[in-house]
């Protein structure tokens, strides 16, 4: 049977901070009133590298900020999705503006702040990843990449977070502003088992089939609420790649084999529907696909006491199985595909239906956390 627990939401906390007493070349106003930057990171596990306190540096942010009348006091009222805020990169040491002239001073009245990571998009990300952001509204647009598959214009999916800090000021909390950052994205891992201790399955490829890959996210009200996810049927039907020419080999009933722990996919967050291949209308492929039924296509072969049940020592065969379950944003979904057979494209059984153990993880904080002082 299928089991789904939820997981711990994964945070990153980044905090706004004044900068040292040292004057700045050509501005007379002192620099300990300037709005700096100084960050504050967990180790949360995304993709295959983790972010730590050691490579967090290497990623960057983009704010916006905004008085009470609704005037863009960093960044722009940004009414079309672009990338159009103060870019925060780390330099020298320290998180420093990328371009000088974005330097800000506190203001006598209070500020909104609201921040994007990461703030730099690659060219082939420019229309999959933007963001527009006014006193009123933020949003975030993203568009997911078959980033394992084989296509041309696949680029590797980003961990996108945001962070709010409402009401700031310099006198407020010493002039720090604290954000912390959450992820708009599921993670996705794969590993396998065999059903009995004498089997041993051979996976080439897995597929997911039958999602929305791409939609809007709305940010919350306040840092304390959710944000939520605007998304429309798109392209159907439609494949991503969840791992290729793997050579995985599964032998143990009770011991799960890794396929994607290090590369687990980044995907919209939503409510899956598992291919009814039970009923009439949806028995086929063809028409789980015009249903938008959600099914995985898995190219094995298995074996049993040495014998091929489904393709043989110089062939892969297709098979497909029913995958349901809700994704949700900043969780880690963990599946362990149970093979003892699937589906043909009929939805005839091959063997028995696979089945699934699904768990979840948390993001663990690091040891302790770093404060990179200017």
């Amino acid at each position: 049977m299928k089991k789904s627990t939820v997981m711990l939401w994964a945070i990153f906390g980044v905090l706004l901070m004044s900068c040292s007493e040292e004057e700045i070349a050509n501005v007379e106003t002192s620099s300990r009133n300037a709005i700096g930057f100084n960050v504050l990171s967990n180790a949360a596990e995304t993709r295959a590298t983790p972010t730590t306190p050691a490579n967090l540096k290497n990623t960057d942010f983009d704010v916006f900020a905004f008085t009470a009348d609704g005037t863009a006091f960093m960044g722009k009222v940004d009414t079309d999705f672009g990338h159009d805020g103060v870019n925060i990169v780390y330099n020298n040491g320290k998180w420093d503006y990328k371009n000088a002239s974005d330097l800000r001073y506190w203001p006598t009245e209070a500020l909104d702040f609201y921040a994007f990571n990461p703030g730099t998009v690659d060219e082939a990300m420019q229309w999959s990843y933007m963001w527009e952001a006014t006193k009123d509204t933020q949003k975030i647009t993203y568009s997911c990449s078959d980033e394992y598959g084989s296509g041309i214009n696949a680029h590797e999916n980003y961990d996108v977070m945001y962070a709010i800090a409402k009401g700031q000021t310099k006198d407020k909390n010493n002039g720090v502003v604290k954000f912390n950052f959450k992820h708009i994205l599921s993670q996705v891992v794969f590993k396998a088992k065999t059903q009995y201790d004498n089997m041993q399955v051979d996976i080439d490829m897995i597929k997911i089939h039958n999602f929305k890959f791409a939609g809007a996210f709305t940010l919350p009200a306040t840092a304390e609420e959710t944000g939520s996810w605007s998304s429309s049927d798109l392209a159907f039907p439609h494949a991503f790649t969840v791992v290729k020419n793997a050579n995985i080999t599964v032998n143990s009933n009770t011991e799960a084999t890794d396929i994607t722990t290090n590369t687990p996919m980044l995907n919209i967050p939503q409510e899956l529907t598992a291919w009814k291949v039970s009923e009439t209308a949806t028995k086929s492929k063809l028409e789980a696909d015009n249903a938008k039924q959600c099914y995985l296509e898995i190219a094995c072969k298995i074996r049993q006491s040495g014998a091929y049940l489904l393709g043989s020592a110089s062939e892969y065969k297709t098979i497909y199985v029913p995958f349901g379950d809700t994704w949700v944003a900043g969780k880690r979904h963990i599946y362990t595909l149970i093979f003892g057979g699937g589906y043909d494209d009929q939805g005839e059984a091959v063997l028995n239906p696979i089945q699934f153990d699904a768990e979840t993880t948390g993001w663990v904080d690091a040891d302790k956390d770093v404060n990179v002082q200017p």
